[in-house]
């Protein structure tokens, strides 16, 4: 019987942890003031605060060395077109496939953070569904949000 009970509450507390929380730099590619946007999420496991990720991405932009969140985004390949790019760093308890330079960007997704970086992410079909979700939020949270495909699954 002692057993028994003690299986079950084993079960349980499985369920009740919580995914914990990360921080991740959100890099977002956009065309011109289109809604052709990428984004990717990055992971530092020794980045644990949103201080931390400023800095390093400050490092980053002024070195042109990025020793922490190494990525390669190859702007130069686009020709003819006004691409930016945005930094943003969030926190968020989302499992994030590694991401790889060379993969497809398959994945839709609806992206939002709050006031305080806390990232929302929502999978949908296609870009022209996130769009319809998109025009269907307040000014408010348009501000906050963006459409774009990602090479990453995000669950």
């Amino acid at each position: 019987m002692k057993q028994g009970v003690l299986f079950l509450l084993s079960l349980f507390s499985g369920l009740c942890v919580a995914a914990e929380d990360k921080v991740y730099l959100m890099a977002t590619l956009g065309l011109g003031d289109s809604t052709v946007a990428k984004s990717i999420l990055l992971h530092e496991p020794d980045v644990t605060d949103l201080e931390g990720c400023a800095e390093a991405v400050r490092l980053g932009q002024r070195d042109n060395d990025w020793l922490k969140y190494h990525h390669i985004l190859n702007r130069d390949k686009i020709r003819g077109f006004s691409v930016q790019l945005q930094y943003r760093c969030v926190i968020g308890n989302q499992n994030v496939e590694s991401w790889y330079d060379r993969s497809r960007y398959d994945h839709s997704y609806l992206f939002s953070v709050d006031d305080q970086s806390r990232l929302s992410v929502r999978p949908v079909a296609s870009m022209a569904a996130c769009m319809g979700q998109f025009r269907g939020l307040s000014a408010d949270d348009q501000a906050r949000s963006h459409c774009a495909k990602g090479s990453q699954q995000i669950r």
